[in-house]
């Protein structure tokens, strides 16, 4: 592991007091309104989620009580209004990307033990046996405070968190006989479940039965009527007949995996309201992919042999295509949907589009549509002999975004806006997205990264382009770039970013210096990047709309993922159980998002005359980069000791 790191033992950084956290969030608060902030986004994958100390079984989860205290603390420190979950499906231990994962199905994987042990869930679970599962850790330790398992958790052998989910559904059919009042009403929710979720949940289960009846996913392989039981094709009498024997005999299985779904839609409607309590609004990443299970459900809505991907000129190898291999819909089955949102014209391509939509909304407060420019303007390509080749499509203009307005408006009702949809984000970034980014321009919000510096891409070049304050995000860089650590040694691109901010802003970084020994002790070289680091991150600010990642948030330099790549690293960077130390230890090196820093700049940058704002921005940055406690704990004490040697005060 390459994290900037330091040793916990040395007395770095400075956590602030009780007392000056209260200041501290009216001045975030001002900050905002000064800079005409709207929406502040953590991106948060489950895995990168700090675990609970003594429950950690290797991954993080969204769903855990220790998402909600982390979120408090970032919330708290950062001035987030917003998360935006990536992937929650399906993944294997092979192929852990979210982004392959299913569109329906929660993946087991983020379902919170220590919530099953509680007497809200019936005690399904003790925690004697969570607390097994840490203890028993047959790796190292401290690497999983850094890095997710995918092998202890689901592996091939199923993983442990298999084995525990398998005792808490039999511990629940068992208490099912009961007069438990709690498992009643569990049991009660779970029929609910089982029947408003009935037009997915039925075929995954079945798929899943069939998985292990032929010891394989690759329903291609599977024999007749298995391979395409939900085709018109196949009869509806021997379907019926097929289902019947496929439920007698693998009847535990299927009940199994409907359990699991329930447990991870309760625990996932939990993890909404508690953010929505906090004034914190939940976003979901909406593939545009389907997997297996559900190709194989929805097999009529697919053309064989037709696959997802990009035009790019830097594939020659594969004809200057981006080989996704995400299967392509039949758009010829796709039906019409007018603005005003009539479905009574909809195909089965169009049916099950509106199916996953509508699943999206009642799971988000809204969506980020992946690779949204594939619904305006669809590239697809076909394989003939080992070569790839462009399968040319017409445009299909907006029946598809469509759709999705009108799953938005039917499942979220009154917090849709149609004249303002901006519970829509749409993933616009690629040679073939101009045209769907001409025609979406100032109605749904586009999600960009500054990271492309040679493609002109700050907001100030956005704005320029025509996008008002407020239609579009920005970030240092997504779950596919390069840790902006990383981005600040690399001396070429760096150049290239420096000269933008030069140009846009009238910025030179030099002046963005700390007067302080923990930044003057540093090589020039150290200071040039760290200098960098802060005025990418306030560039971001001087839009009304921004996000970031988490390991750029706490100083990481692990990338989530290397696009286009197998590594064993990819979808596995983790933030650790003591995140409040490591938080305020790496802003003390100089890595990390220090807030007051790069909001103080971000005035700067837009030449904002509040000068007194932007001294108290840089005097909370100064204690902020400074030696001292590391919790806020800790500085409590030194507080009542008299023994701090410096203290913030803010009045509005």
């Amino acid at each position: 592991m390459n994290i900037n790191r330091i040793n916990s033992s040395q007395n770095f950084g400075r956590a602030f007091t009780s007392k000056e956290k209260k200041d501290y969030s009216h001045l975030i608060k001002d900050s905002q309104k000064e800079l005409e902030l709207s929406d502040t986004t953590a991106i948060i994958f489950d895995f990168n989620v700090p675990s609970e100390k003594g429950y950690n079984t290797g991954i993080g989860t969204t769903f855990s009580d220790a998402m909600k205290n982390f979120t408090k603390f970032l919330k708290s420190m950062t001035g987030i209004t917003s998360v935006q979950l990536q992937p929650q499906g399906k993944i294997t231990d092979s192929n852990t990307s979210p982004y392959s994962g299913t569109a329906f199905a929660y993946g087991e994987q983020i379902i919170d033990l220590k919530k099953l042990a509680s007497p809200k869930y019936g005690a399904l679970l003790s925690l004697k046996d969570i607390k097994a599962a840490d203890e028993n850790y047959p790796d190292n330790k401290n690497e999983r405070e850094y890095k997710t398992n995918y092998n202890y958790v689901i592996g091939k052998n199923k993983g442990i968190q298999e084995g525990l989910l398998k005792t808490a559904y039999n511990n629940f059919k068992e208490k099912s006989n009961t007069d438990n009042q709690i498992i009643q009403d569990l049991n009660e929710e779970f029929i609910n479940f089982q029947r408003q979720n009935s037009y997915w949940l039925e075929k995954d289960s079945i798929f899943e039965a069939l998985k292990t009846h032929y010891n394989n996913d690759d329903y291609t392989s599977w024999n007749e009527p298995d391979k395409n039981l939900y085709s018109k094709n196949c009869p509806k009498d021997i379907r019926e007949q097929r289902i019947a024997e496929i439920q007698q005999q693998y009847g535990e299985i299927i009940e199994f995996e409907k359990f699991k779904q329930f447990i991870a839609d309760k625990q996932q409607k939990e993890s909404r309201e508690f953010l929505n309590s906090e004034n914190i609004k939940l976003y979901g990443d909406c593939l545009i992919g389907f997997y297996k299970s559900e190709i194989w459900a929805n097999i009529d809505c697919f053309r064989d042999n037709l696959y997802y991907g990009g035009p790019d000129p830097n594939c020659p190898e594969t004809n200057n295509i981006q080989p996704w291999g995400l299967n392509a819909l039949d758009y010829t089955k796709l039906g019409e949907c007018l603005e005003d949102g009539d479905l009574s014209k909809l195909g089965e391509t169009g049916k099950l589009l509106y199916d996953k939509y509508t699943t999206f909304f009642k799971r988000y407060d809204g969506i980020r549509m992946d690779a949204a420019w594939q619904f305006i303007t669809p590239f697809v390509y076909q394989t003939t002999g080992g070569n790839y080749e462009e399968f040319k499509l017409p445009d299909i203009n907006f029946t598809i975004l469509n759709i999705m307005k009108a799953a938005a408006k039917n499942t979220l009702g009154a917090k849709f806006d149609e004249n303002n949809p901006d519970n829509i984000m749409l993933e616009l970034v690629g040679i073939s997205a101009d045209k769907s980014r001409a025609a979406t321009l100032n109605t749904y919000p586009h999600l960009y990264s500054t990271a492309y510096a040679e493609y002109d891409e700050t907001p100030y070049k956005f704005l320029e382009k025509g996008y008002k304050n407020g239609k579009f995000y920005t970030g240092t860089g997504n779950h596919d770039n390069d840790s902006l650590i990383n981005m600040a040694k690399d001396k070429e691109k760096r150049s290239l970013h420096l000269n933008g901010i030069k140009r846009d802003y009238n910025l030179n970084t030099a002046d963005l210096s700390y007067n302080l020994p923990e930044y003057q002790h540093q090589s020039e070289e150290e200071k040039i990047q760290e200098d960098f680091r802060t005025a990418k991150l306030a560039e971001i600010y001087t839009s009304s709309k921004q996000f970031f990642t988490l390991p750029d948030a706490f100083g990481m330099s692990e990338r989530i993922n290397i696009s286009g790549k197998t590594d064993k690293n990819n979808w596995t960077v983790r933030i650790p159980s003591d995140y409040e130390k490591f938080y305020y230890s790496q802003l003390s090196k100089g890595f990390g998002l220090n807030i007051p820093k790069v909001y103080a700049n971000a005035m700067r940058m837009k030449q904002c005359n509040n000068e007194k704002l932007i001294q108290k921005c840089n005097e909370a940055a100064e204690i902020l980069r400074s030696e001292g406690p590391l919790t806020t704990q800790e500085a409590d004490i030194l507080e009542k000791e008299n023994r701090l040697k410096n203290k913030f005060e803010y009045l509005s």
